[in-house]
């Protein structure tokens, strides 16, 4: 995401390297986590080129559960052996459920479920994001009033016990009423035009490589 001048970065995935490499990401002020779970942080080891470039450490905001996985699975950032060619160096900034800000953007986290696993959410104005979600708690519905642009994950047509599927994803889209609501987070099951013929106008799956503008008052 980018607004005014500032670069975030939602999760860290495997193939982070490449996205950075195709789009052109040359710059990150901060990256905001939503959970630990290997297709959102395996790529952090890519991290060390923005250091470099940029002279600091990058400011990452997560949660205790979040960071203790991150500390146990990336051991050799946080307790390095040798200089060698160099660690990522991550700001780490804990985050509970309250707001806070970014580089002057007011963030709020929002909780959802993964099964059993609470996940972090994002609002940034009249921004949301919400990935790897299969129940998204009443007051959290309550915290999305009013936005304008929902990133929301949809893995498929049948029920699944840690992801939403695609009834359960427009149900929910509806209810929030979100100008724009973009399905992510899908699987090899869906033909992108076939589901995008069967959602209701305002409803519509992201692809790779998307991108779409938000009005500068939503910031």
């Amino acid at each position: 995401m980018s607004g005014e001048g500032v670069d975030l970065l939602v999760d860290c995935g495997a193939d982070f390297r490449q996205q950075a490499l195709h789009f052109g990401i040359g710059r990150l002020d901060a990256v905001l986590l939503t959970h630990a779970h290997s297709d959102h942080i395996a790529g952090i080891d890519e991290i060390r080129l923005y250091n470099w470039k940029q002279g600091a450490a990058i400011p990452f905001f997560g949660t205790a559960p979040t960071f203790d996985s991150l500390r146990r699975r990336f051991d050799y950032i946080f307790e390095p052996m040798q200089a060698g060619g160099g660690v990522p160096q991550l700001d780490m900034r804990e985050i509970d459920r309250e707001a806070f800000e970014v580089c002057g953007l007011r963030v709020t986290p929002l909780l959802v479920m993964h099964g059993k696993l609470p996940v972090t959410g994002f609002r940034l104005g009249d921004f949301a994001y919400i990935t790897d979600a299969s129940f998204i708690p009443p007051e959290t519905l309550d915290q999305l009033a009013g936005v304008r642009y929902l990133i929301l994950n949809a893995l498929r047509y049948k029920p699944h016990p840690t992801h939403l599927s695609i009834s359960e994803a427009t149900e929910i889209a509806l209810r929030i009423g979100a100008e724009r609501t973009y399905f992510t987070h899908i699987n090899h099951d869906l033909d992108h035009d076939d589901a995008n013929s069967g959602l209701p106008p305002g409803v519509e799956l992201a692809w790779d490589g998307m991108r779409f503008d938000i009005h500068p008052e939503a910031w």
